[in-house]
């Protein structure tokens, strides 16, 4: 091989390296420029402390290297009339049928960094007549939410009350209550003297994650527990 050849061949070898070198070099600097912005990864998530106290909240999360100030959440409300939905977007556009929540501090995310704000929505304003939200910081970028369909919402964010019973006698009173909460149930007896005694218990609250066993446990007090408190046999549900 001659001189000339192995010249040659030095060169491509060289050239290509430093081809991916650079390309590599290129692929760096696109990635740190990407890093350097600021981006929000934001979702719902929907629960129940007890019946008639919702702990829906959005988790707003900050992954960029950029700090990032949360103005505002908005909600925006599905169209009922058949009418409006033709022209949804124009609606929404000139700020119709949307709801602004503003957080209750002050919000700045840097890298890293995750806040949860509590969803408020207005009197009359049902949470599943929201079919988008998105999360504005203060430079008014907007960042979606990943939320839920509406037959999705309907199951983990709304409740509604299966069953009511009461009894009572000269001495005694005792009631339940079930509801249907989010894809739970929760049972809540309430059981008392006349007059009401103070010391001691007069309510127990039960969580179920299968309906049977909610049953199960509405019939066991409806057959079994309320006559004996009833009676005097018993001083509270269990």
């Amino acid at each position: 091989m001659s001189q000339t050849e192995i010249l040659a061949i030095w060169g491509a070898v060289t050239g290509t390296v430093g081809t991916v070198a650079g390309l590599l070099g290129l692929w760096l600097r696109f990635r740190q420029h990407g890093l350097d912005k600021p981006r929000l990864v934001c979702e719902a998530s929907f629960g129940f402390d007890s019946p008639n106290r919702p702990n829906h909240k959005i988790t707003i999360r900050s992954v960029g290297r950029r700090p990032v100030a949360i103005d505002s959440v908005k909600y925006f409300i599905r169209l009922k009339p058949w009418y409006h939905r033709i022209t949804r977007a124009w609606q929404h556009k000139n700020g119709r049928w949307l709801w602004h929540q503003k957080p209750r501090e002050s919000i700045k995310l840097n890298e890293g960094e995750k806040r949860e704000v509590v969803i408020s929505l207005p009197d009359g304003l049902d949470i599943t007549d929201i079919y988008r939200v998105e999360v504005v910081d203060q430079t008014a970028r907007r960042w979606p939410v990943k939320w839920v369909s509406k037959s999705r919402l309907c199951k983990t964010a709304t409740q509604e009350t299966l069953d009511e019973f009461a009894d009572e006698n000269d001495k005694r009173i005792v009631s339940a209550t079930g509801y249907r909460v989010g894809e739970r149930y929760y049972l809540d007896t309430k059981f008392n003297t006349k007059p009401a005694r103070t010391g001691k218990p007069c309510g127990r609250g039960f969580w179920f994650f299968d309906v049977h066993k909610y049953r199960e446990k509405l019939q066991d007090v409806k057959s079994t527990q309320a006559s004996c408190f009833l009676s005097g046999e018993a001083e509270e549900i269990k």
